[in-house]
C-alpha cells in the first residue's frame, strides 16, 4: 500500500514537471464548450486526399510507467489491443489545445489517473494537433500510428469530430466531448462520450408547466439547448433572453415582467450567471413555476452562489453516476472532483471501456454502458436542498 501512494505521490510529481502548458490564444478568443459546434465553415473536400507528411513540433514526452505488474490487477492477455509487439497498454491523447484550452490538461490528468489506479506498466503519451483543421489532425494521427498507439482519446468540438469520423484509420478512437447523435458521418471505430442534452431536456420537461421562458447566453452549447427545449417543448415558449454577460443589470429583464410569472424557466447557463439570475429572480420576487438546470449548471458552487430560497424551486439534469472511491481520489490529487466535472468523468469511461473491451476483456471498473459506439448515460433529476443534492423519484409524476 505505501509502495502505491509513494508510487502515486512521484507519478503526480513528474506529471507537475512534464510540460502540459499548451500555448493558448490570445486572450481576446472566447473559451469554446468543448461538445459544440459553432458556425464554422467546413474546408473543401480535396484537403483530404493526400495528407502532408511534416510532423507539427509540440513539447511532449511520453510518460512509461515502469512499476512491476501487480498480479491481483495487471496481467498479460492475447486479446490486447495493440500494434506490433507492444505487450502493455498505450495510450495517445490527440488535443486541439488552442480550441479547448483548459480542458487539455484536465483530460490528461484523468487518463493518467487511470492508468495510475491499475497499477502496472503503461505508455501515455499527448499529440497537439493545435486546432481542428483536418490536415493537422490527420498529421497527429498518423504520428500516433507511426509511434506504436492504436487507442485514442480525442476531446474534439463537433467540428473536429465531424472530420475524424470522415477518415479511414485502424486506430480506435474515443471522443469524449461530443455525442453521437451530433456526428452525421458514422465510423465502427470512433466512440462518442458526450452527454445527451435533448434526453436531459426530456425529462427536465415533465416539470414544466404552460408556460417556458428560456435565459441563454452566446455561448453555441447554450444556443443548442435552446433549440432542444423549443422543439421538444408542448408549451409555449413566453419569454426568451441572451445574458451576454455575469455584469449585466437584470432588473430590466425581471422586474414585474409578467412574462415570467407561473412559467418554466430554463437557465441555459453555466454556474455563475445560472445562480446570479436565480437569486435576482427572488430579489425582484418573481412568481415562478420552477427553474430547469441542465448538466452545465451541475456543481456544488450552487450552494455557495444562492441562498436556500433561490434553490427551492429548482430542478437539475445530471448523466453523472457514481464513481469508484479510489478512483475518485486520485482525481482529487490532480484537482479535479469526478463528481461534477463531466469532461473528466466521461474521458475516464472511455479509458475504462478500452481495458474492459480491448485489452483486458473484463469487467469494466465503472457503471456503464455503450450502445452503438455512443455511452448511453442514465439521467437523474436533482433537487439541491440545505447542502447536498437530492434525487427526485420520477416515478410519482
Amino acid at each position: 500500500m505505501k509502495k502505491s501512494v509513494y508510487i502515486i505521490l512521484v507519478l503526480v510529481v513528474a506529471l507537475n514537471a512534464f510540460n502540459f502548458d499548451f500555448k493558448a490564444p490570445p486572450a481576446k478568443e472566447e473559451i469554446m464548450e468543448p461538445s459544440v459546434l459553432g458556425d464554422e465553415v467546413e474546408p473543401k473536400k480535396d484537403r483530404f486526399k493526400t495528407p502532408q507528411k511534416h510532423k507539427i513540433e509540440i513539447e511532449s514526452k511520453p510518460i512509461v510507467n515502469e512499476v512491476e505488474q501487480d498480479s491481483d490487477i495487471y496481467h498479460e492477455s492475447k486479446n490486447l489491443y495493440v500494434m506490433g509487439d507492444i505487450s502493455y497498454p498505450k495510450i495517445a491523447l490527440l488535443v486541439p489545445s488552442k480550441v479547448i484550452k483548459k480542458y487539455a490538461n484536465s483530460v490528461a490528468d484523468s487518463i493518467l489517473s487511470y492508468l495510475l489506479f491499475k497499477k502496472g506498466k503503461f505508455e501515455f503519451k499527448v499529440f497537439d494537433c493545435v486546432d481542428e483543421n483536418p490536415k493537422h489532425i490527420i498529421n497527429q494521427l498518423n504520428e500516433i500510428s507511426d509511434e506504436g498507439f492504436s487507442l485514442v482519446i480525442a476531446p474534439m468540438t463537433q467540428r473536429g469530430a465531424r472530420w475524424i469520423a470522415k477518415l479511414q484509420t485502424n486506430l480506435l478512437i474515443y471522443i469524449p466531448t461530443v455525442n453521437k447523435k451530433e456526428v452525421p458521418v458514422q465510423s465502427d471505430n470512433i466512440l462518442f462520450g458526450g452527454i445527451d442534452y435533448e434526453e436531459q431536456i426530456d425529462k427536465l420537461l415533465t416539470f414544466a408547466g404552460d408556460k417556458i421562458a428560456i435565459f441563454n447566453d452566446k455561448s453555441p452549447l447554450s444556443q443548442k439547448i435552446a433549440s432542444f427545449v423549443k422543439n421538444a417543448a408542448f408549451s409555449d415558449i413566453s419569454y426568451e433572453v441572451m445574458i451576454r454577460s455575469a455584469k449585466v443589470n437584470l432588473k430590466p429583464y425581471l422586474k414585474n415582467n409578467h412574462k415570467l410569472e407561473n412559467s418554466s424557466i430554463f437557465l441555459n447557463m453555466p454556474i455563475v450567471k445560472t445562480s446570479l439570475i436565480a437569486s435576482q429572480l427572488s430579489v425582484y420576487d418573481v412568481n415562478y413555476a420552477n427553474l430547469l438546470l441542465t448538466q452545465i449548471a451541475y456543481n456544488p458552487l450552487i450552494f455557495t452562489l444562492t441562498q436556500s430560497k433561490d434553490r427551492k424551486k429548482m430542478y437539475i439534469a445530471n448523466s453523472i453516476g457514481r464513481n469508484n472511491f479510489k478512483l475518485k481520489d486520485i482525481n482529487l490529487l490532480f484537482g479535479t472532483n469526478i463528481d461534477f466535472a463531466w469532461v473528466n468523468y466521461s474521458t475516464l469511461l472511455g479509458v475504462d471501456h478500452f481495458f474492459s473491451q480491448y485489452i483486458y476483456k473484463a469487467a469494466p471498473l465503472l457503471n456503464y454502458r455503450m450502445t452503438n459506439n455512443q455511452i448511453a448515460y442514465h439521467v437523474d433529476i436533482l433537487k439541491p436542498t440545505t447542502s447536498s443534492f437530492k434525487k427526485v423519484n420520477l416515478s410519482f409524476r
